[in-house]
């Protein structure tokens, strides 16, 4: 393959995904990491991402429509580990995201809980369950993100106690732990991790080893790791090291 033809595939990924990791790359083309590592470089000399160890990211988010295509199957599975974490009657902290949305849909159906969420799409997923009490966190909606944030945002996450946060994370490493593009988002994501007893981060295996601009929380402070039981051993050991307690799926 032709390295316009590998970087243009490299441009796809990006552009769904949001984030790309060099060793998977290198697999899937059959190249030697090195070669992608030349690659994203090329494309973060023409600001299309910004490098990061392991790979790359955009410099923006990818879109919520693609995000919530991309995967589904693989999210589920977190999901159903995920909500294993839960206890009856806990308040729970959901914010937005494409993983949390699919442990919104598998929370279980007979048990009591309360959910505060500045996510639109998952309020809407939750708003008919009968067993459950539901928190809106108002605020400016960002619809690229599916995610309210701001001063009222935040003032409403102030006036709660969670006894569970499922975190959001646009990329989740060893060295930087939880981040996000968007600064607002991270401020909003913040909060709900100062406010909760306990902190879970869902993430499929692309996000792992990969960051973005804004700092959410250091692994240290994620009491649960869900991931894939795909991730390589090498990449679980470094993650394992950092203290995360690793549940797979």
């Amino acid at each position: 393959m032709l390295t316009d033809q590998r970087q243009s595939q490299i441009r796809a990924e990006l552009a769904e995904q949001g984030s790309v990791v060099a060793s998977s790359l290198a697999a899937r083309f059959g190249v030697s990491e090195d070669t992608i590592r030349r690659d994203l470089r090329d494309l973060a000399k023409s600001g299309e991402c910004s490098r990061v160890y392991g790979g790359a990211i955009l410099r923006r988010a990818a879109p919520l429509a693609l995000r919530h295509a991309l995967a589904p199957d693989e999210k589920a599975a977190l999901a159903q580990a995920a909500v294993h974490l839960i206890r009856p009657h806990q308040t729970l902290f959901i914010d937005a995201g494409s993983t949390n949305l699919a442990i919104a849909r598998a929370l279980p159906a007979d048990m009591p809980l309360t959910v505060a969420t500045n996510a639109l799409a998952i309020a809407t997923v939750l708003a008919e369950r009968s067993n459950l009490t539901l928190i809106l966190l108002g605020g400016t909606h960002d619809r690229a993100s599916g995610a309210c944030t701001g001063a009222a945002t935040l003032a409403a996450i102030a006036a709660l106690c969670a006894d569970l946060f499922f975190l959001g994370t646009c990329g989740l490493d060893p060295m930087h732990g939880a981040t996000a593009f968007d600064a607002a988002e991270a401020e909003v994501k913040r909060a709900m991790a100062a406010n909760s007893a306990s902190l879970a981060v869902a993430a499929i295996a692309e996000k792992l080893c990969t960051h973005a601009p804004h700092r959410i929380a250091p692994l240290a402070a994620i009491d649960h790791l869900i991931t894939q039981n795909s991730v390589t051993a090498d990449v679980l050991a470094a993650f394992h090291a950092a203290g995360a307690r690793l549940h797979l799926a």
